[in-house]
């Protein structure tokens, strides 16, 4: 079958489920269920149902619901589509920001990354590697929360997830043999005895112009950006220490730097100050020697130059040798089996990830956020590392649902009159809650790619 709308509103689905029943130890697996539009699967355990609902003559949404009636834990879900990926091209989405994003084909690969990396650098946790299989093999394609499929005539199918509150969502391509996937990452997610989930919710819209079916998955989204809607206000400049002092920065430096943009009349409209400021990883308000004045008084020679102050932060992020880990052990998201705090990552020789659902955690970041915004006056909070957050399923949360209260937590954090610069996060999740985000790694001043 084809891409087209027309097909989604009238084809099977073929869903491979997992789930385990309160107090049983053996999960029941289900593989290759049909489940016809109209047609519910029940198989007196759980019920799946697939409709489609109309959203514009250019798009439909493909719906997937799953009611239990048994209190479960799912722990897999695919839907599987025979279709015709001859000729297509499709947009291949990272997991978070700073991963690549590019269209493929049959041709290419996605590889997982190696195993003696993952063990030296660590760099495995601030993927989606160790949750989601990355075959390596050539016409198997994914994509993360949304992709599109580009033909010869340069014709968009558009897939578009609006379902991330529920767990994160993969669109799978086995161009090998013609099958689309939807993928979704259930795995630790509780239902209670006849709740119902609407697990999949799918935008599908066609067009030949990339930025109308762009406005439309958006339009999805509730708009709770400082700036809201297209203005132009939007469309700012900035200056960041980031990219030339690295953690090196100073309050000298910062200086330096804000009174030779006045001096050349450089028309910025943000200047951030990058990591480099605090003492540790966590303890936000512990400010170390190379800022003598104090972050207010920074702030304030920023904004007398007509500036916007902005300034880094890791909210999740929490290093190992940080005040706040070893007071606050309990603040940390806890390993159920080794009973001991989650490692986030390797940078700064290692931290944990921030227990956003502890009570205490959260009111220090509620300190943290009114201190710097109010107190010292920043405008703008670049977030960094943010996918610490949902490192693992718990609370009968799935990892995508935990990533989506966190943003939720950010932009209450922060207010509606504050700018939020994303980083390091899954993008669905951070739609129209941050007003930018940085997309791509880190850039230096070689070139370390083959020609």
């Amino acid at each position: 079958m084809s891409l087209s709308l027309n097909t989604f509103q009238t084809t099977n689905s073929r869903v491979d489920v997992t789930y385990k029943l309160t107090g049983q130890p053996e999960p029941v697996q289900l593989s290759g269920v049909v489940v016809r539009p109209g047609t519910p699967f029940n198989n007196g355990t759980i019920v799946i149902t697939t409709h489609t609902l109309p959203h514009s003559t250019k798009g439909i949404v493909l719906a997937i619901d799953i009611q239990a009636l048994k209190e479960l834990e799912l722990v897999h879900f695919e839907a599987k589509y025979s279709v015709d990926l001859t000729e297509q091209r499709m947009l291949a989405n990272g997991f978070q920001s700073w991963s690549q994003a590019r269209e493929m084909d049959q041709n290419d690969k996605i590889p997982s990354i190696r195993s003696s990396i993952a063990w030296y650098t660590q760099y495995n946790l601030q993927g989606d590697y160790d949750f989601f299989p990355h075959s390596g093999e050539k016409g198997q394609i994914h994509s993360s929360s949304y992709t599109h499929f580009r033909d010869i005539h340069n014709v968009l199918r558009f897939f578009g997830s609006i379902s991330e509150s529920l767990g994160y969502t993969y669109f799978k391509s086995d161009y090998n043999n013609n099958i689309l996937s939807v993928y979704k990452d259930v795995f630790g997610k509780t239902i209670a005895p006849n709740q119902t989930l609407e697990l999949i919710r799918i935008f599908i819209g066609e067009s030949n112009q990339e930025g109308a079916l762009w406005d439309m998955y958006g339009a999805f989204f509730e708009d709770k950006r400082c700036l809201k809607g297209n203005t132009a206000q939007r469309h700012v400049n900035g200056w960041t220490s980031w990219y030339n002092y690295y953690g090196d920065v100073s309050e000298e430096i910062v200086f330096e730097n804000v009174d030779a943009l006045v001096k050349h009349k450089y028309p910025i409209n943000v200047f951030q100050i990058d990591d480099g400021f605090q003492t540790a990883i966590g303890d936000w308000l512990s400010i170390n020697k190379k800022f003598p004045s104090g972050m207010k008084s920074v702030a304030s020679k920023i904004k007398g130059a007509g500036f916007m102050a902005g300034l880094w932060l890791a909210p999740y992020a929490v290093g190992f040798n940080s005040n706040v880990a070893k007071k606050h052990p309990d603040w940390l998201i806890q390993d159920p089996i080794t009973k001991k705090p989650v490692v986030a990552g390797p940078n700064w020789g290692g931290f944990y990830a921030l227990d956003m659902y502890h009570p205490q955690a959260r009111e220090y970041l509620r300190e943290v956020f009114h201190v710097v915004l109010e107190d010292w006056g920043f405008d703008m909070v670049k977030l960094d590392f943010l996918f610490a957050a949902a490192m693992i399923p718990r609370l009968g949360k799935s990892r995508g649902e935990i990533m989506w209260d966190a943003m939720e937590q950010i932009r209450e954090l922060v207010g509606p009159d504050k700018l939020i610069l994303g980083c390091g996060v899954p993008l669905a999740a951070a739609w129209r809650k941050v007003d930018y985000c940085r997309i791509g790694s880190d850039v230096s001043p070689w070139w370390e790619g083959k020609t």
